[in-house]
């Protein structure tokens, strides 16, 4: 039997960080190369993160979404289920002060 409760937690900090440099190597190759190349090799989640860290909203728009519905996305797999929620159910502050802080660090 798996823990499925964990889903509502957040991830632990590492898994955040990780998050933040990960978002931030995309960010620099599609600042180097384009989006050609990784918008057909990237998973959404991917691309509308790194969207959001180059403020790009045509490419957020252009995977259908919104500069919040793309936030709120982020909000789940940053805080979790719970965490998400409510942070989402606030206007997503905790969430776009994380990309802020990605954004301002580069």
């Amino acid at each position: 039997m798996t823990d499925t409760w964990a889903v509502f937690e957040p991830p632990d900090q590492d898994q955040v960080a990780r998050h933040a440099d990960d978002l931030m190597q995309r960010a620099n190759l599609v600042r180097r190369d384009g989006w050609d190349q990784y918008r057909r090799i990237w998973s959404c989640g991917e691309v509308i993160g790194t969207a959001l860290i180059l403020g790009d909203d045509a490419e957020i728009q252009r995977c259908g979404e919104t500069t919040n519905s793309a936030l709120e996305r982020w909000a789940f797999d940053l805080w979790g289920v719970t965490g998400g929620q409510s942070d989402a159910d606030a206007g997503l502050p905790r969430t776009r002060a994380w990309f802020d802080s990605i954004r301002t660090a580069r």
